[in-house]
């Protein structure tokens, strides 16, 4: 079972936007792709910055994360435009282990954007 009352606020809302993502796209399955989208599409995002540190273009990325959704196949949507069960992937659930691995690790008491992005980051089967 996934612990988000151990998450910050801002990465409690990136899981909350990483819903939004899944919605958007007509998917049924939150992956490391959604999330990965919701960190970087925060105001004032962390992930941004540090993407930047690393000489990263984030705009590429972003890019780059909406072509791999669009190219994921969607699920019919009911009426109300809303997914009936939002499942999350073995990938997904493996990245927020590694996130609340990192943390424990590193001694804090929460799991934050930046320990999710360290974990989307060594994740291997990233698109």
């Amino acid at each position: 079972m996934m612990r988000f009352d151990r998450f910050t606020e801002r990465a409690q809302d990136a899981a909350m936007r990483a819903y939004e993502i899944l919605q958007r796209y007509g998917h049924s399955q939150v992956d490391t792709d959604h999330l990965f989208l919701a960190l970087l599409e925060q105001p004032e995002s962390v992930t941004q910055e540090l993407l930047e540190m690393l000489k990263v273009d984030p705009d590429e990325v972003r890019k780059r994360l909406e072509e791999v959704l669009e190219g994921t196949p969607r699920t019919a949507m009911p009426f109300n435009n809303q997914v009936a069960q939002v499942f999350i992937t073995p990938r997904l659930k493996r990245v927020i282990d590694l996130s609340t691995e990192e943390s424990q690790r590193l001694g804090d008491e929460y799991v934050s954007v930046e320990h999710l992005f360290l974990a989307i980051a060594s994740e291997k089967n990233t698109s």
